[in-house]
């Protein structure tokens, strides 16, 4: 005679089992999606940053009936004494900051030219 009895039931039905079985698939599977979407992305960023700027953007330093080439940096400022306070790059310009002798000047450049695009003079009181 023995006194068989039936377990004693915990926490872990078949049904919870089951319930966990399928959070736990779909959590993979999102993951396994994000990381392929991750990786998408760091791949299409190194594709655009290696292709570089398009060639038609940049300007025609010369052409063969001009002449020689110039550089385009290969300009003089005419400054006077003075000091180059700082330089910066804004929104497709580089800003120079530059002390003279009777008032501060901001210098406003081309990048891709190096042409003057304009000159402010703050005096100093």
């Amino acid at each position: 005679m023995t006194n068989a009895q039936s377990p004693v039931p915990g926490p872990w039905t078949p049904e919870r089992v089951r319930m966990l079985k399928i959070a736990v698939t779909i959590m993979t599977t999102l993951l396994i999606a994000g990381i392929i979407a991750l990786l998408y992305g760091v791949a299409r960023q190194a594709a655009k940053l290696s292709s570089g700027p398009a060639s038609a953007t940049r300007p025609a330093l010369s052409s063969p009936a001009t002449g020689p080439a110039t550089t385009p940096y290969a300009q003089t400022l005419a400054l006077g004494q003075g000091e180059l306070r700082s330089v910066s790059a804004d929104n497709g310009s580089i800003i120079l900051h530059y002390k003279g002798e009777g008032s501060d000047t901001i210098i406003v450049l081309d990048p891709l030219s190096g042409q003057e695009r304009g000159r402010f003079q703050v005096p100093r009181r």
